[in-house]
């Protein structure tokens, strides 16, 4: 609440006295006035947190593919309308497959019977109906530590993979386990999760658009009780998991919306996605993004701010499972990218904003800087060199456009991530019309400054990139028929 009062207060009091003066309004003036409102009415209006909550008790959990998903893009799309964008549009591109979840049972069965709490991975397959089977331990994987078929055959396999790690040794060995595994003919595999009070995990990362086997996320208070027991002696689980996939490959669809600048000719994208897991809501993940990109569209709207160049706000789809979305955008727009000043992506939660994440690129730190100063009062004015291919602004940051990412405190973004307890209650209002306000104003500055915070990379300086970053492994793994 301290940065609710102190930042609203700060910006009220500074719209003030710019509207007393009587003398001619300089562009420094008119900009400091506009901010001014755009923070205002972000902090006031409480449109992100009204749409956030019809979002999450009206249509839930988003899995890409789903009737979820596209109730969620065409009540995008109604939002946008009614705001006034007669430009708002869907964009539909093609899925590699699309994926039903279905329910996951675990019990042991001997030498005790005892409930278990799993729950699936995204895009792996069922079981074939109930299936009873040996449990087997293959702990940590290690240089030269591989499944052998002797020890696995048949078996449900637990390993020890912290379940909501990122980064790409994790992502890579995740994947690389699990094809072994398939491989020595086991049955399933356990990942153990690293969530507190019993919960489970899920991710569709490195299995889309088919995983090799049934991948389940175990409590870990669940895989110690399994250990207890085979130090004594066999253990047999019942699983039944009811995953399926569609017959068709399936269509999803982004949604699209522009402010026209008066010059055209460059733009500036804010955006966000609006997929999520079921087993909870999507509140932070990513309805809190959405909802604060959507107001801070509507706030611009509403207070007819004609930018210099054109602000795009994009609302992707499937995200969680490859940034399919966000390459359906680039592949489908690739003859404008040059004309891109900056993507500026949210997909971190509704915590206290730090300021952007310029992913690695140090040649943007002096001009957006500059470009943050408006966002001071908030604490938001922090540029981050860290970079990761953790949402939507990859796509963008393998082409060479200058992608940003929100920087946010952590708070316990990580304790609630796909779990079933990223629920609307969770949020805090007043922190969504702060988020607004930052993806209002960083839109505004981008796109009225003079000059561009960076220019596009080639190809080579791509490469470069990504090796200085330590994301050239994960590029190979999510783009294994591609260069930059």
């Amino acid at each position: 609440m301290r940065h609710f009062f102190t930042t609203t207060s700060v910006f009220l009091l500074s719209a003030g006295m710019t509207l007393a003066q009587s003398a001619p309004v300089r562009p420094e003036q008119k900009a400091d006035e506009e901010i001014a409102r755009m923070v205002g009415y972000s902090m006031t209006r409480g449109g992100a947190s009204a749409f956030l909550e019809t979002l999450t008790d009206t249509i839930g959990g988003r899995i890409t593919g789903s009737p979820e998903s596209r109730a969620t893009a065409e009540l995008i799309l109604k939002t946008l309308k009614e705001a006034g964008f007669d430009n708002a549009h869907f964009e539909e591109y093609e899925l590699g497959s699309v994926w039903q979840h279905g329910a996951a049972k675990g019990e042991v069965i001997s030498p005790v019977r005892r409930a278990l709490y799993i729950g699936s991975y995204g895009w792996v397959p069922g079981t074939p109906g109930p299936i009873e089977v040996p449990v087997a331990d293959f702990g940590a994987p290690g240089e030269g530590h591989v499944p052998k078929p002797e020890q696995v055959r048949g078996a449900a396999v637990i390993v020890d993979l912290r379940s909501s790690g990122v980064s790409s040794t994790y992502a890579g060995t995740r994947v690389m386990i699990a094809r072994q595994l398939e491989q020595a003919g086991a049955a399933a595999m356990f990942i153990v999760s690293d969530k507190p009070d019993r919960m489970v995990y899920t991710s569709a990362f490195g299995f889309y658009p088919r995983g090799p086997l049934p991948i389940l996320s175990i409590a870990s208070e669940d895989a110690a009780l399994l250990r207890r027991l085979l130090a004594k002696g066999p253990v047999r689980v019942l699983l039944e998991v009811q995953n399926s996939f569609g017959a068709d490959p399936g269509r999803e669809r982004n949604v699209i919306a522009d402010i026209e600048g008066a010059d055209a000719t460059e733009m500036v994208l804010l955006t966000a996605h609006f997929d999520s897991w079921d087993p909870a809501q999507g509140a932070n993940d990513n309805g809190a993004g959405v909802a604060t990109v959507l107001e801070a569209a509507r706030i611009l709207k509403a207070l007819k701010i004609r930018p210099k160049h054109t602000i795009r706000f994009v609302f992707f789809s499937g995200e969680e499972q490859l940034a399919n979305g966000s390459r359906a955008y680039v592949e489908h727009h690739k003859g404008e990218l040059d004309k891109i000043r900056a993507v500026i992506n949210t997909d971190a939660g509704a915590q206290a904003p730090l300021g952007l994440q310029l992913n690695g690129r140090q040649d943007l730190e002096a001009a957006t800087k500059k470009l943050l100063k408006p966002l001071a009062p908030f604490g938001a004015d922090g540029v981050f060199m860290d970079a990761d291919f953790d949402s939507d602004h990859e796509s963008f940051m393998v082409v060479g456009v200058p992608a940003y990412s929100l920087r946010v405190e952590r708070g316990d973004y990580d304790v609630r991530h796909h779990t079933i307890v990223d629920t609307f209650e969770r949020i805090d209002p007043s922190m969504l019309g702060i988020h607004t306000a930052v993806m209002a104003v960083v839109a505004y500055q981008f796109a009225n400054a003079d000059e561009r915070p960076g220019r596009r990379l080639s190809p080579v300086e791509v490469v470069e990139l990504l090796k200085r970053t330590g994301l050239e492994p994960l590029y190979r793994l999510e783009y294994p028929d591609a260069k930059p």
